[in-house]
């Protein structure tokens, strides 16, 4: 296994689906509770089978889907659309929820922000090929320059690229715990080598990843309200997001939820809020103050 699919693995949480039972049936609930149970299509006629009146939902960033239980929600929607850059695990939600043969749910592999496995994978080959070449000749600054060499690279040939969803495609759209992933593996590789060679002791203390985390929060912070523009135009009838808005019992933003919370409280949006715990990891007692938001939208 080469070294990225090393790291992904750890990426990880094999026991989500268990440790988040409670927080997918409030979720679940609520989401059902949210939405309108008619949805009415410009080609509205009288005849319309029940079917055919029911919302449609895509879940955005959906992942395996361990906090949306979609045996629940298939029922209430005509279609749902599973929208996720990792096609194996979207292929574990539908096997998950046993929606093999389900004619109302489909799966599209695409990527908000045009980063895929791809660009992790070089990230991570070229940081460890830097270090076979250079180890002995580099100071810890020397790395982490390096390190956002690579990634401004990547952002400067991404910002031509369009965020595929195309305008009132959906009636509801549900954004979970996505703005906080955005630039959460570059972080995690870069991290998994900070640590590595502090290890080794290959590099004094002094290795840290401030100037690559800032450099991260600044893509962040330009793609972000490009991404709240794209759900707002794809949406008929309202967005769901869930941002992280702190770890319990501790201080600090998160990363990319923080600027996703910003950029909706700025915007001038018919707003409703609650909040929920999600039990993120709990052998480690790590858990996350859900902020809730559902947008109303009238097309």
């Amino acid at each position: 296994m080469d070294l990225y699919r090393q790291i992904k693995k750890n990426f990880i949480l094999p026991n989500a689906y268990e440790d988040w039972k409670e927080y997918r049936n409030a979720l679940t609930q609520y989401i059902i509770q949210e939405t309108n149970h008619v949805s009415l299509p410009l080609s509205f006629h009288a005849n319309m089978t029940e079917d055919a009146l029911l919302p449609s939902l895509a879940i955005i960033g959906a992942g395996a889907c361990s906090d949306f239980d979609l045996s629940k929600l298939v029922e209430h929607f005509s279609r749902i659309t599973l929208l996720d850059y990792d096609e194996e695990a979207l292929g574990i939600a539908i096997d998950t929820y046993h929606l093999n043969e389900c004619p109302y749910i489909e799966c599209k592999t695409i990527s908000l922000n045009g980063i895929n496995d791809t660009h992790y994978e070089d990230f991570c080959n070229q940081l460890q090929a830097y270090l076979q070449h250079n180890l002995g000749n580099i100071t810890a600054s020397d790395f982490e320059d390096y390190a956002i060499s690579l990634i401004e690279r990547i952002f400067k040939q991404l910002k031509t690229y369009t965020i595929p969803l195309q305008k009132d495609t959906y009636d509801y759209i549900c954004c979970f715990g996505v703005h906080s992933q955005l630039q959460a593996m570059f972080s995690y590789i870069y991290r998994a080598f900070e640590m590595n060679l502090k290890e080794m002791k290959l590099f004094d203390s002094s290795l840290d990843h401030s100037r690559f985390s800032r450099a991260l929060q600044e893509e962040n912070k330009r793609f972000i309200p490009l991404l709240h523009d794209a759900l707002i135009n794809c949406s008929k009838q309202g967005i769901f997001f869930g941002f992280e808005e702190k770890r319990t019992n501790t201080e600090g933003a998160i990363e990319g939820a923080h600027q996703g919370i910003q950029d909706i409280k700025r915007r001038q949006l018919i707003l409703k809020e609650t909040s929920l715990i999600w039990p993120f990891l709990p052998s480690e007692n790590i858990n996350y103050e859900m902020s809730i938001m559902k947008i109303e939208q009238n097309k």
